[in-house]
Formats: C-alpha cells, structure tokens, sequence
C-alpha cells in the first residue's frame, strides 16, 4: 500500500523464526532480485542495517530481531532498473556517472533514490521508501561547488541547486545516448546503456 501525505506508516508486528534477516541494503536487493515474482517479493524480511535502515529510523536492538518480539513492519518501494544488460533490483539507491571522472557530480551524474541516504550523504532528503515515487537528482558541479555540495550533502541542502534538476516520479530514464557507470545498493554494475528505472510500490515488507 502507497503511502500518503499524513497518514502513520508501519504497524507493530513479528519476525517469524524461519523469516530471513540481512544487515546491508546490498543483501537485501540481492533476496529481492531472487524472490521478485509479479511485481512482490514474498516476505518478510528482518533488515539490521544499510541506508534503508537509517531511513526507516535505525531502530536500536541490542537484542537484535527477536523472533515473537514486537517489532516495526514496513510495506517498502523497490526500485527495477532495466538496462541493455537486463534487469536488476535496489532497496536504496542507484546512482549513475557518466564516463570519464566517477566522483559524483564530476561528470553527468543522478541519483534515484528510494531510501534518504547514500552513506553519509543524505541525496535523497525528501525520498520515502514507502510513497510509490522515486527521488531523481540530475546534474553535474564545477570542483569549487563538488567541495561545497560535499559538505552539505550530510543534511540534505545541497539542493536546490541551479545545477541540479530535482524530480519525483513513478518512472524515469537517464540520457539514453550515455553509458552509465552504475551504483546499485553499494555494488558497482559496471557500465550500461539504455538504462529505466520504476518503482515498484510496496513490492517488499521489511521489519527492523
């Protein structure tokens, strides 16, 4: 279920003793990519760590995910990028440069979110996992702004920015005639063409 403006998001529920539980963003798009059937991946799926973690809150466990314990359950997106090379699946992120430098903003960059955060950077301050849209940033920064945006990409405020174009979308496609060096969930991809990316709106249930 797609999440609206003011409306309270999860419900207090159980981890089954059998339920699976990964700790990075990387192992749970990798379960999903393996269990992806009509658009929903079966679960639930305990999650104790990564960039969706942080932005569902990061709750603190010391006990971990006890099974029967009372815990947070969360429809979440899941990002389906399709490319010349198939088609691959993210919890968090994908982040795109174009060939040629690959720190981010050097060359053509964007970042899709799905999750707030790439590590410490918060690139997608408005991004919801949970809101059936994806958080698309596009641009790229001369070296004096790449050190300024650096600095304040941990809050959120390097945009807006003239530089950057900012959309919310249920799909989208980066430059078509580019080949992408990609980023999916933390793991390189190597480089793609023809590259489009959907949401996929409450396709994963995830407790933390």
């Amino acid at each position: 279920m797609t999440i609206r403006r003011g409306e309270d998001w999860g419900e207090v529920g159980e981890l089954g003793p059998d339920d699976p539980v990964v700790g990075t963003d990387a192992a749970l798009s990798a379960w999903v990519h393996e269990h992806l059937a009509d658009g929903a991946a079966s679960g639930p799926v305990g999650l104790t760590g990564g960039d969706l973690h942080r932005t569902l809150g990061a709750p603190t466990r010391p006990e971990g995910l006890v099974p029967g314990a009372p815990l947070l359950v969360v429809e979440c997106d899941v990002i389906e990028l399709s490319s010349s090379d198939g088609v691959h699946h993210a919890v968090a992120h994908v982040v795109g440069t174009a060939p040629g430098p690959h720190a981010r903003w050097a060359g053509p960059t964007f970042v899709a979110m799905n999750a707030a955060f790439v590590g410490a950077a918060n690139l997608g301050p408005r991004a919801h996992p949970g809101d059936g849209l994806l958080d698309v940033t596009v641009g790229e920064l001369p070296w004096r702004q790449r050190r300024a945006a650096a600095r304040r990409e941990a809050t959120g405020t390097h945009v807006p920015h003239p530089a950057l174009t900012e959309r919310r979308a249920r799909q989208w496609s980066p430059d078509a005639d580019v080949s992408w060096s990609l980023m999916v969930d933390g793991v390189a991809l190597g480089s793609h063409r023809a590259v489009s990316l959907r949401i996929l709106p409450g396709a994963l249930t995830v407790v933390v």
